[in-house]
């Protein structure tokens, strides 16, 4: 915990233009990196998405996200998210608030087309973790606050990132008491425009640096044990398309699916696919 305070002070004092994405199957990290820059000063959106954990678990995800970012001239870009979300299962159903997303970006290198952005930003634990009895998987948050930071390059219609989030503290969830382990991100994609389409794609990976842990049952209460297989790596491959239907708004549209998919979903991560489809502003 101090470490990773101390490694990223100078970063959080540093000054920070990013969109907020859909989710793709991680616990915030993909909120780095990926896609354009809105346009104007002030961006709003909202989305829907829908996801499906696959076999064994059988969970279904429903999802209604807003978001809004600003520019603050020569200093950075502010996006806030806040998602709704619906989960259902074999246990049963929950619904709610989800956690708050802010990220900041500020630009540090710019060269003709190219530009390579420093964002920083964290998720805020808005959440009910216990709803319905349920396990974390079940929960419409993931019950921690989290810190964000990462490194995105754009040239032409290709872009690249690499993305760290660190979680503080244990859920409060009753059943599972899950504490996560960090995840580090890396993406590459290209996208082409013609008249108002826009159509691309990405490939992700994401890694769970360590194992999560959670309650121990058959040891003395307020022991925890390592699940085993937490730590595993998931490939997703996401296919985008948009199209302006004017000069301030934008119809988008998202696909995503696992070209490796983790095995353990304690935390209710894992997507076997993923459907989105939003609605943007710029003002």
């Amino acid at each position: 915990m101090t470490f990773r305070r101390l490694l990223f002070a100078p970063l959080l004092l540093a000054g920070f233009s990013v969109p907020l994405h859909a989710q793709c199957s991680d616990a915030g990290v993909c909120s780095i990196g990926g896609g354009h820059e809105p346009e104007g000063m002030v961006a709003l959106s909202a989305d829907y998405s829908f996801g499906s954990s696959g076999s064994p678990d059988d969970l279904r995800f429903h999802s209604v996200q807003v978001s809004a970012s600003i520019t603050i001239p020569s200093i950075a870009r502010m996006s806030v998210s806040l998602p709704f979300n619906s989960q259902s299962g074999p246990l049963g159903s929950v619904s709610g608030i989800g956690d708050l997303t802010v990220v900041f970006s500020r630009s540090l290198l710019a060269f003709g087309p190219g530009e390579l952005d420093l964002q920083i930003g964290g998720k805020v634990a808005l959440a009910e973790v216990n709803a319905g009895g349920l396990p974390q998987a079940y929960q419409s948050g993931l019950g921690s606050n989290d810190l964000l930071a990462g490194l995105h390059f754009r040239l032409s219609g290709f872009n690249a990132a690499v993305a760290w989030q660190a979680p503080f503290g244990r859920s409060e969830n009753a059943i599972t008491r899950l504490k996560r382990g960090d995840d580090l991100l890396l993406r590459a994609g290209y996208s082409h425009t013609v008249d108002s389409w826009t159509a691309g794609g990405e490939v992700l990976l994401i890694k769970r640096l360590q194992e999560s842990t959670v309650l121990d049952t058959t040891a003395a209460p307020g022991t925890f044990r390592s699940v085993p297989g937490s730590d595993q790596a998931q490939i997703n491959i996401v296919g985008r398309a948009s199209w302006a239907i004017s000069a301030n708004v934008e119809l988008t549209a998202m696909i995503a699916v696992p070209l490796l998919k983790r095995d353990v979903n304690i935390d209710g991560l894992t997507r076997a696919l993923t459907l989105s489809t939003g609605l943007s502003l710029s003002l």
